[in-house]
């Protein structure tokens, strides 16, 4: 019981903060940088991801995340990373800091 009440609190928790984020995403707030058509596109598109993805399929989207380093030209032109503009963007607002 301990164990599905700290679950259920971390669950709370996740589901409380991606409310919050919703509601800011894709608004202008008087930030230059935040308010380029580029963000706020990319913001939009979270929002419409995170509206028809339940929280527990949002994180198991989530569960291997991989950092890639590629090293050749070539080898980077043909191979594709996991992470999306918008996987990015949610993962920065979600406070979680990738490699560069």
């Amino acid at each position: 019981m301990f164990t599905q009440f700290v679950t259920l609190r971390y669950y709370e928790y996740l589901s409380e903060e991606i409310r919050n984020m919703k509601k800011l995403l894709g608004i202008k707030n008087g930030d230059p940088v935040h308010d380029e058509s580029a963000n706020l596109s990319i913001e939009k598109k979270l929002k419409i991801w995170l509206d028809n993805s339940p929280i527990y399929l949002v994180s198991r989207w989530f569960d291997t995340v991989d950092c890639v380093k590629i090293s050749s030209k070539l080898a980077s032109k043909r191979w594709a990373t996991e992470i999306t503009l918008r996987d990015r963007m949610f993962l920065k607002k979600m406070g979680v800091t990738l490699p560069s």
